[in-house]
């Protein structure tokens, strides 16, 4: 679209975000800009300034919704090994991994970047493992127009190693790699990168630091995570206490606390966003809180890998900056962030439990667009409405599926919407999606193309997995041990004590 070119939007309800109410009203835009939020009584004067006049009578005018926690080469392995543990589950993905080539990182996150767009998701964190193939998954996300954390992984610890899993070495040594990169050539990757951005990411993306986990990081590669975000300005993105054995691993390597070890080495900041934490405990909770730290929560990639149950009252109450994230596609699912907003509605709801604190709507959409977009915040994204904000805005038509007989208001948006009232999608002033037609890619081709590299990465690993199943039995034993005696008989929770 020209820089300056004028679009009005009239006879909708707005939602801005956070604690603004939802009413009826339009949006005047300009360029990469919103020039103002209109009441009704002001959209007639506003339209004769406009190069363009939509109406979107039935339509809900709000910020995109945002991603805390994604992988995009896991779009390509969908339908995979989706009931097993985390731990287990982990080998499968790094043998599926070894089939991976520049093309196919390219066209997963392109795929990825199609699902994103017709679910209503503006912006998200893409925490890439394939650090080989960073510059095509790059190129991806500049062509897509969303606004990106692009978080390179790296790491160079072992979970075998670190928590003990008696498995069959020769195995393990095809499947990983024994000799992880120098941290001279993961910080040459990263300045490489701030280049390339630099030159191509029109502002939408930007590089974070993105560490596996910290449990799997070296104290030689922690220094060089702090290195990474003082030296280039840069957050970071990690996964955090994923799972109970991760907990007991760290309690072991850290035993003031692996989150006071994080602030201590100068790591938590509020540049530093992280999937799942889930077993923290009220001091880590303070601390990450204190930090500004955001926190993103899968509860459906939670569930279906059996890590746990967060506790997302006690985060927010405890005052964390909480998002949303979909993970992985073949843990969790579609990148369908209507559907991980029911799910964390209902986190919580136990027996007994006093409703009054059961999680609210309002809650849960903020999560998904304002706390959200913090985590990203670097790329401009605000996940609000306002005037002299960039031109980020999620039409949801209010008056098909699910919505069609509901009451127009947030809790409705909550519980009944989802990717078919997704309507139209602009970032920075541009059209992603428009009347339910993606305008920045062709999408059939890529889809086409998606197809048959997963075909082609699921055959490739085939003798791979054969020997990953032989895991299964050891693993299964080892499991036994580490959980015996911690699980109560009537919830199935694990303690953290």
């Amino acid at each position: 679209m020209q820089a300056d070119k004028r679009i009005c939007l009239t006879g909708g309800y707005t939602w801005p975000g956070r604690s603004a109410v939802m009413a009826r009203g339009g949006v005047l835009i300009s360029g990469r800009r919103i020039s103002d939020l209109l009441a009704p009584h002001e959209e007639e004067e506003a339209s004769r300034s406009a190069d363009e006049i939509i109406d979107v009578s039935g339509m809900l005018i709000m910020p995109p919704l945002v991603n805390g926690h994604v992988h995009s080469t896991s779009t390509l392995l969908r339908g995979t090994e989706n009931s097993l543990p985390l731990e287990l589950w982990s080998y499968y993905a790094i043998g599926y991994g070894h089939g991976f080539s520049e093309g196919a990182a390219r066209c997963a996150a392109l795929t990825t970047n199609i699902e994103m767009i017709r679910n209503g998701i503006g912006g998200y964190i893409d925490h890439f493992p394939q650090t080989r193939f960073v510059n095509a998954a790059l190129s991806a996300h500049v062509q897509s127009g969303l606004r990106i954390g692009f978080a390179p992984f790296f790491a160079d610890l072992w979970d075998e190693d670190i928590l003990g899993i008696p498995l069959d070495r020769d195995v393990v040594g095809r499947l990983t790699p024994r000799a992880p990169r120098l941290s001279s050539e993961i910080k040459s990757t990263f300045t490489d990168l701030t280049a390339e951005i630099r030159g191509s990411g029109e502002g939408r993306v930007a590089l974070l630091a993105g560490p596996n986990s910290p449990q799997r990081c070296s104290d030689d590669l922690w220094r060089l995570w702090k290195d990474l975000q003082d030296t280039f300005g840069i957050g970071s993105h990690t996964h955090l206490l994923e799972t109970y054995p991760q907990l007991k691993a760290a309690r072991r390597r850290w035993p003031g606390g692996l989150i006071k070890a994080l602030a201590d080495a100068g790591l938590l900041n509020d540049g530093l966003s992280v999937g799942h934490a889930i077993w923290l405990d009220p001091t880590d909770r303070e601390l990450l809180a204190d930090r500004g730290v955001t926190v993103s929560f899968n509860p459906i990639s939670n569930g279906m890998l059996g890590s746990g149950q967060k506790r997302i009252r006690d985060d927010l109450d405890a005052g964390l900056n909480v998002a949303l994230g979909t993970d992985c596609s073949n843990t969790g699912g579609r990148h369908d962030l209507f559907e991980v907003m029911r799910h964390m509605l209902i986190s919580g709801r136990q027996p007994g439990s006093d409703f009054d604190r059961w999680l609210t709507p309002e809650e849960v959409l903020d999560a998904a667009t304002t706390s959200g977009a913090r985590a990203i915040r670097a790329t401009s994204a605000t996940g609000r409405l306002e005037a002299g904000g960039p031109a980020d805005i999620l039409l949801l038509d209010l008056e098909t599926n699910g919505l069609a007989t509901s009451p127009k208001t947030l809790n409705s948006v909550v519980v009944h919407a989802d990717p078919r009232n997704v309507r139209s999608l602009m970032i920075d002033g541009r059209w992603l999606l428009r009347d339910g037609t993606i305008i920045v890619l062709d999408e059939a081709a890529v889809l086409r193309e998606a197809k048959l590299v997963a075909e082609n990465i699921r055959f490739d690993a085939s003798e791979r997995l054969r020997d990953i199943r032989t895991f299964h039995e050891t693993y299964a034993i080892w499991q036994r041990d580490m959980f015996s005696g911690r699980c109560c008989p009537t919830c199935g929770r694990v303690s953290c004590d």
